[in-house]
């Protein structure tokens, strides 16, 4: 598949660390030891090459890989019953729009995102259904991150600037404050960058 052959390995290339260590940062930073009864919603899970160690992992009580297209969403099933046996009963692919999902408020402890902020029409109105579907973190426990996401940036922005630089769609953002930028307007109380590496920008953040 072109996804597969061609579109993660120019992830690769632009410094993501690879399917099993995205998971794994998911993981790492959003699911708790003491808490399994959590639920997490993945966005824009693609065919499920990252989502599907996240649910093998068994660290959340129910995974909802969630995307935009049809054929995505089959495509992570099939991913799904192939690669996360006897794990039945802890995930479920749904179709839907970041910018209008399909969840009521306050559904989920957390949500996680990999590489696909940048493909969203519009990026503000996603984090804002993150940030409306996702209940509030502890302010008292300074792990207790609700989202984390990565996306690209330019990796060398030569004379661009906001002024010059037009965002479109599948474009990279210019810089890591223009995705920062978009965290903060989106109406998140912290917000932290946890790794960049050339066009590669990891983000954690929260409410309360």
């Amino acid at each position: 598949m072109v996804y597969d052959s061609g579109y993660r390995q120019l992830f690769r290339l632009l410094g993501y660390p690879g399917c099993e260590k995205e998971a794994e940062e998911v993981v790492s930073i959003l699911a708790s030891e003491n808490e399994r009864a959590m639920q997490l919603l993945d966005v824009s899970c693609g065919p499920g090459v990252v989502t599907k160690s996240i649910i093998s992992s068994k660290m959340f009580a129910k995974v909802y890989a969630l995307d935009f297209y049809e054929s995505m969403c089959e495509r992570a099933k099939e991913t799904f019953e192939r690669e996360c046996t006897g794990n039945n009963n802890s995930y479920e692919v749904v179709r839907g729009d970041v910018s209008d999902l399909p969840f009521a408020n306050e559904t989920f402890e957390k949500v996680s995102s990999t590489a696909g902020m940048h493909c969203w029409p519009n990026p503000v109105k996603g984090m804002k259904e993150i940030k409306r579907v996702l209940k509030p973190s502890a302010r008292s426990d300074e792990d207790d991150w609700g989202v984390l996401f990565s996306t690209v940036v330019l990796p060398r922005k030569g004379n661009e600037t906001r002024e010059t630089y037009k965002w479109e769609t599948n474009k990279p953002f210019l810089d890591r404050e223009a995705v920062l930028d978009i965290v903060r307007e989106s109406g998140f109380d912290e917000y932290e960058v946890v790794r960049e590496d050339k066009a590669y920008i990891l983000v954690k953040a929260r409410y309360f």
